[in-house]
């Protein structure tokens, strides 16, 4: 009973298959979509046209695009932009402190390490400042002021050869300091 039960079931589940596996025939008469048609001017915005100024025919078309401005216009607009930047120029000549770039040239937890690295900097790169700190137990160097990363880039790969842990890290510089960096 149970053989003849189970043999049934499984008839009876593969006609079931058998329609979607085979197509039927009025998949076929189905055309198909090429074409999207759908009236969207409802959605388009709408125009006052009587505001609108009626173009003489007759007259000839400029064909020039550039406007011609007069020599007292363009003085008032010289005037302006220079009183801009003659502000922007007093602006940063009073700046101190910018975003900027240091090398990291040593970090770690002996003291003796540190020294040596700090008498080889002050020795070989004179012209960078040097900045210590000491955060227990770690002691950190971190040199120079640099505007760019290409200037930061030039001085890492000389100290690199010294130093295996150099790295350039984003910092906030002294940027006076920078522009005397050559």
């Amino acid at each position: 009973m149970k053989k003849y039960l189970f043999f049934v079931s499984f008839l009876w589940i593969l006609s079931a298959c058998m329609g979607k596996l085979s197509p039927s025939k009025e998949s076929k008469n189905i055309e198909k979509i090429t074409e999207y048609s759908e009236d969207l001017s409802i959605f388009r915005p709408k125009y006052d046209t009587s505001e609108l100024v009626k173009v003489d025919k007759t007259e000839a078309p400029k064909t020039s695009t550039t406007q011609n401005y007069s020599a007292s216009t363009l003085k008032n607009e010289n005037e302006a932009v220079e009183t801009v930047l003659s502000h922007i120029k007093e602006t940063n000549k009073k700046l101190a402190e910018g975003k900027g770039y240091r090398i990291q040239v040593f970090s770690g937890n002996n003291k003796m390490d540190f020294e040596a690295a700090k008498s080889y900097l002050n020795r070989n790169f004179s012209e960078l400042e040097l900045y210590e700190s000491y955060s227990q137990p770690t002691y950190r160097i971190k040199v120079g002021d640099f505007i760019s990363l290409d200037e930061a880039n030039r001085y890492s790969a000389e100290i690199k050869n010294k130093f295996n842990t150099v790295r350039i890290i984003s910092d906030k510089i002294n940027v006076k300091k920078a522009l005397e960096i050559k």
